[in-house]
């Protein structure tokens, strides 16, 4: 009787209070500096450690194919399933505690070897230290996400741990991005990457902080799978095959790096794009997709309960199986699900954000460099332009993006998404003919005065930023930037909406990391191409090709909307905002 008064008091209490009471724990936080710990080794080696290569004159093709060391975040889920149970060998604060802080103090002594290396004379170690920041990285963000959702107690701690995840994660952004840019100006790199890695040791104390889930210690109950309804021999053949594609798509990748950075001259990056770019997303995305349509085709749409491992199975036994449901589980399922439609949301996933994720890795060379057509601002105003005005602008896309959503439907939002995209490439391929559009643009538009005069604040700030050209310089590039990241922070809400929305909530962890991991490949994929694109071209032609790769997008996205509105589901029209 009193637990039922408590739950209808509790209901009658607003959401918000029952909001901020939960602020009120320790949960809370850690997971603010667990998000921290999180966020920096990401900026660390995303974008931080390409403004240095830049600034050391490391060239544009070497930090295209650096950059391939991000394929780390794109292809997580392969080994997100050793980690689905709590379970570690010591676990002496827990066993989910204990992985995080094993994969904590590593990132932080690599963080810590980046200070006394030499991008000009080293660029191996860096490369090797950078590769194994981004793969603990990786992995910490699923045993992150993991303890997330066991330890929250309603569904107010899991909007409020998310909240404070994304917001730490943009915290983190502001140190690995605009005070190392602001900071490296006076203080240099090494001292810059040294309080990265302290920043990183301070964050580890959320581990300490955080409680461990209270997990039971009842075997799991059994659920449904496709195990249940493949046989035995098939399962085993396939589950390997897939594997071996990965392994053998990775080695291709980790091979193209080690050659690229030992062989003189190096190999060539448009050739691996054109050549093994096609085979590697065949390997780990069409084989696997195709293979788990052909099992629902030969042994039924229709999952039954999974029968657990045999006490006598050998562990490559468990592997297969364990790697099974992982992966062939939620394709099947989706497959069944969506039929053909899951062959276009496939490739929707793989090419949404190429237009802007391709060139991401080049941002600072081209905002920093001299060669090529690049812009050649300081670090002092890059710092304030991308890391802070920038920053802010994709919260304010973001924002839009969530309104525009509750007013005219998800579709549309994806397509006006892609298109914006697209088009906000061509703003830098203004920049990178001086500026002409943009001026004409700003002097239309009355905005010219205001924005100069706080670019002028801004670009005092740097050693070299004094005068009416400075702020000049810097209103073009903000402008630009502030479009680029309005329309970023749009599409990246469009594309977390839509990809939400196709995934079945039984299999939403793998269903969404697949996916979302998707979002990263083909761009990751197109950088060593586009680095050799840009010295043999120029930014100015490489922005124009990438707008018109990005209309790719656009065309699925409409294809997709057309699929969504024929359905005539309320939940698919009010999506298509029908």
């Amino acid at each position: 009787m009193t637990d039922t008064v408590g739950a209808a008091e509790a209901k009658k209490t607003p959401r918000f209070i029952r909001a901020l009471r939960a602020l009120n724990d320790r949960r809370m936080a850690a997971m603010l500096l667990l998000s921290l710990a999180a966020g920096l080794p990401f900026g660390a080696v995303l974008g931080t450690l390409n403004a240095w290569l830049t600034v050391e004159g490391v060239t544009p093709s070497t930090i295209g194919t650096l950059s391939l060391i991000t394929l780390g975040y794109a292809f997580k889920y392969l080994w997100s399933p050793a980690f689905q149970v709590a379970r570690h060998p010591k676990p002496f604060l827990g066993p989910r505690r204990t992985w995080l802080i094993s994969l904590q103090v590593p990132i932080a002594i690599l963080l810590l070897i980046l200070p006394f290396s030499n991008p000009a004379s080293q660029i191996g170690l860096i490369a090797l230290v950078a590769l194994g920041v981004a793969l603990l990285s990786a992995t910490h963000d699923t045993v992150l996400d993991a303890w997330r959702i066991e330890v929250a107690r309603s569904e107010e701690d899991k909007d409020l741990m998310a909240a404070l995840y994304q917001f730490g994660y943009r915290a983190s952004t502001f140190i690995t991005g605009f005070m190392a840019l602001l900071l490296a100006e006076y203080i240099g790199w090494q001292m810059v990457y040294g309080l990265i890695a302290l920043m990183m040791v301070l964050a580890i104390s959320g581990t300490f902080i955080a409680p461990e889930p209270e997990l039971s210690g009842k075997p799991a109950e059994a659920r449904e799978s496709f195990q249940a309804t493949v046989p035995e021999k098939p399962l085993r053949i396939f589950t390997i095959a897939v594997a071996a594609g990965w392994a053998l798509a990775i080695t291709m990748i980790g091979w193209h790096v080690f050659a690229s950075l030992t062989q003189v001259p190096p190999p060539s990056g448009s050739a691996f794009v054109r050549e093994q770019g096609p085979v590697i997303v065949i390997l780990t995305v069409m084989v696997p997709a195709t293979l788990a349509a052909f099992l629902l085709w030969r042994h039924g749409r229709v999952p039954g309960i999974a029968v657990p491992d045999k006490a006598g199975d050998s562990r490559a036994v468990r592997a297969v199986h364990s790697l099974f449901r992982a992966i062939f589980d939620p394709l099947m399922e989706m497959i069944g699900r969506l039929g053909w439609g899951a062959l276009l949301v496939l490739l929707l996933a793989l090419t949404y954000r190429f237009a802007d994720a391709v060139w991401g890795a080049f941002a600072y060379p081209f905002y920093l460099g001299t060669d090529y057509g690049a812009i050649g601002h300081t670090m002092a105003d890059v710092a304030v332009a991308s890391k802070f005005f920038g920053v802010l602008m994709t919260m304010a896309g973001a924002a839009i993006g969530v309104i525009i959503i509750s007013l005219i439907g998800r579709m549309p939002v994806l397509v006006i998404g892609a298109v914006l995209a697209a088009a906000t490439n061509l703003l830098f391929a203004d920049l990178a003919r001086g500026g002409l559009a943009i001026d004409a643009f700003l002097e239309w538009t009355r905005l010219a005065d205001p924005i100069r005069m706080f670019a002028g604040w801004a670009a005092a700030i740097s050693p070299e930023g004094q005068g009416a050209e400075a702020g000049a310089r810097m209103a073009r590039l903000m402008l630009a930037i502030g479009g680029e990241n309005l329309a970023g922070g749009f599409a990246s809400v469009a594309v977390v909406a839509y990809l939400t929305s196709v995934v079945n909530p039984r299999f939403a962890a793998v269903q969404y990391a697949l996916l979302g991991s998707l979002t990263m490949l083909i761009g990751t994929l197109g950088r060593p191409w586009l680095g050799e694109l840009i010295e043999l071209h120029g930014y100015y032609t490489v922005f124009i090709v990438t707008f018109w790769l990005g209309g790719v997008a656009v065309v699925l996205s409409l294809l997709e909307w057309a699929r969504m509105a024929r359905q005539k589901t309320p939940a698919a029209l009010d999506a298509a905002g029908v």
